[in-house]
C-alpha cells in the first residue's frame, strides 16, 4: 500500500492528460483543414489506389495540379484502396485519424520497450512523461507529417514493432520488416546489422515477409500486373541513384541532386555538379561520408568500453539486460542513416525522428548516477533550432533564402548525426557505467560465498 501511495499519479494524470490533449488537438485541426481542402501528398496514394480500382496505371500523374506519381510498390496502394470508397477530403480526414493512432503506438511501443532495455525500472508516470517529452522535441516535425497526410507513422510502426518482437520473437521481427519493405524499401538497411549479429531466425523472417508480400498483391491485381509494378518501383530507386530508368513509362521521381532534398547523399550530389564533377564523385563522398559516421559511433564505443563487434553475436535473449540498450541504440542509428543518406529526404521526412526522441527523452527523465544530462540536453536543443533556423526564407519566391541555403547544404541533417551520436553516448556511457556495477556486484557475491 505505501508503495502505490509513493508513485506520482498526479505526474502521470498530468503526463497524460497533456499528451492526448495535444495530439487530439492537432488531429482535429488538421482533419478539419482536410474536410474543406484535401490536395496534398495524401492524393499521390489516394490517386494511384483509385488507379488500381479502374484497372488503370497507378504510377500516373492523375493531378493535372501537380506532376509528382506514386513511386512505391504496390502493397500500399492496395492497403488505400478502401479509403477510395469515401470522398478524397473524407478518406484523408480519416486517415489522419489512423495516422495520429499509429503515432500513439509508435510512442507507447517504443517508450515502454526502450525503457525495458536500458534498465527496465520505472513508476507510472516514467512512459508517459517520456511519450510527452519526445512529441514536445518532435513536434514540428509531427505536424508537418500529417499537414500533408503522409505514411510514415505507418512504416515508423513497424520498425519500432520490430525492435519490440526481435528479443522474443525474432521470427515475426524480421516478417514485420519484410512487411514494410514493401511499402517503402527503408527497411532493408537492417539486413546488414541482423546478418552481422547472426539473428538467422530475424533474417529468415525477412525473407518471406517481404518475398511473400510482394507476391500476395497479386491476389487483388493479378500476378502479371503486380510483377510488373514490382519491377517498375524498383526502377525509381535507379533514378534516385543518378541511373536511367529503362522504362519511361514508368514513375516520376526526382533526381540524386533535387534541391529540396536535405541529405547528405543530396548534398554532395549538388557539390559535385557544382564543382563540374561526375555522379561518381558524389558516390564517392556518399562513401567517405558513411563511413566516417561509422568510425565516429565506433569511437565513441571504444572510448567507453563497449564493444561493437566482439561477443555481440546472438544477441537477443541471452546476451546481458546491459547490451540490450546497444540494440536499441543502433537500429535507431540505422534509421537516422536512412535520413542522412536517402537518395530523397525531404524536411517531412524527419517524422520518423520519434524513436531518437523516445531515447533522447528517456536519457534526460530517468535520472542515471552521475551520467551528466546536460551535454544531450544542449544538444537537442541545437538540434531543434537547427530544424526551423534561419528564419528568412524565399520559399514564395523558389529561390534560395538562408533557410535554403542551410538546408540545401547539409545543415540539418549534421544537427541530426550529432544529436545521435550524443545519444549514443550517453547510452554506452550507461551501459559501460552499468556493467561495471554489476561486475562489482558479482564479485562481491562471490568473494562472500567463497568466505562461507
Amino acid at each position: 500500500m505505501n508503495e502505490i501511495v509513493k508513485q506520482p499519479i498526479g505526474l502521470a494524470r498530468f503526463a497524460w492528460f497533456s499528451l492526448i490533449l495535444l495530439l487530439g488537438l492537432m488531429c482535429l485541426f488538421q482533419v478539419l483543414n482536410f474536410l474543406n481542402f484535401a490536395d496534398m501528398d495524401f492524393r499521390i496514394y489516394y490517386d494511384a489506389s483509385m488507379a488500381l480500382r479502374r484497372g488503370d496505371d497507378m504510377f500516373a500523374a492523375w493531378n493535372p495540379d501537380s506532376p509528382l506519381t506514386y513511386i512505391y510498390p504496390p502493397l500500399l496502394a492496395i492497403l488505400f484502396m478502401p479509403l477510395t470508397l469515401m470522398p478524397l477530403e473524407i478518406a484523408a480526414a480519416v486517415w489522419t485519424v489512423v495516422s495520429m493512432a499509429l503515432l500513439f503506438g509508435c510512442l507507447w511501443i517504443g517508450a515502454r520497450d526502450v525503457i525495458n532495455r536500458f534498465d527496465g525500472s520505472t513508476d507510472v508516470a516514467t512512459v508517459p512523461v517520456i511519450m510527452l517529452v519526445a512529441v514536445l522535441f518532435s513536434l514540428p516535425r509531427i505536424k508537418a507529417e500529417i499537414d500533408q497526410g503522409q505514411v510514415d507513422y505507418l512504416i515508423l510502426i513497424g520498425i519500432i514493432g520490430s525492435l519490440a518482437l526481435l528479443k522474443k520473437h525474432p521470427v515475426l521481427a524480421g516478417v514485420l520488416l519484410g512487411l514494410v519493405a514493401n511499402i517503402k524499401y527503408q527497411t532493408i538497411i537492417f539486413l546488414p546489422l541482423i546478418l552481422i549479429r547472426g539473428w538467422w531466425s530475424t533474417f529468415v523472417g525477412f525473407i518471406l515477409g517481404s518475398i511473400g508480400v510482394a507476391l500476395s498483391g497479386a491476389l487483388v491485381i493479378g500476378w502479371d500486373v503486380n510483377l510488373d509494378y514490382l519491377m517498375e518501383s524498383l526502377s525509381s530507386i535507379l533514378v534516385l541513384f543518378g541511373g536511367a530508368v529503362p522504362d519511361q513509362d514508368g514513375p516520376w521521381v526526382f533526381p540524386l541532386d533535387w534541391v529540396d532534398s536535405v541529405s547528405l547523399s543530396s548534398t554532395w550530389a549538388r557539390w559535385a555538379g557544382g564543382m563540374g564533377l561526375s555522379v561518381n564523385a558524389a558516390y564517392l563522398m556518399i562513401a567517405l561520408s558513411a563511413a566516417a559516421c561509422l568510425m565516429i559511433g565506433w569511437g565513441i564505443y571504444f572510448l567507453n568500453g563497449v564493444s561493437l563487434f566482439r561477443g555481440r553475436s546472438g544477441v537477443r535473449g541471452r546476451t546481458a539486460p546491459s547490451l540490450q540498450g546497444l540494440i536499441a541504440l543502433e537500429w535507431t542509428g540505422l534509421l537516422i542513416a536512412v535520413l542522412a543518406f536517402a537518395p530523397q529526404t525531404k524536411m517531412r521526412h524527419m517524422a520518423i525522428i520519434v524513436l531518437l526522441m523516445i531515447l533522447v527523452a528517456q536519457f534526460l527523465v530517468v535520472k542515471r548516477g552521475t551520467i551528466s544530462r546536460a551535454p544531450l540536453l544542449v544538444m537537442v536543443i541545437l538540434f531543434m533550432l537547427a530544424m526551423v533556423l534561419p528564419f528568412q526564407t524565399n520559399s514564395e519566391t523558389f529561390t534560395m533564402g538562408p533557410r535554403e541555403t542551410w538546408r540545401a547544404n547539409g545543415g540539418v541533417v549534421f544537427s541530426l548525426l550529432a544529436l545521435l551520436f550524443a545519444t549514443v553516448w550517453s547510452g554506452c556511457r550507461w551501459i559501460s557505467v552499468n556493467h561495471a556495477h554489476s561486475k562489482t556486484a558479482r564479485e562481491k557475491l562471490s568473494h562472500s560465498k567463497g568466505i562461507g
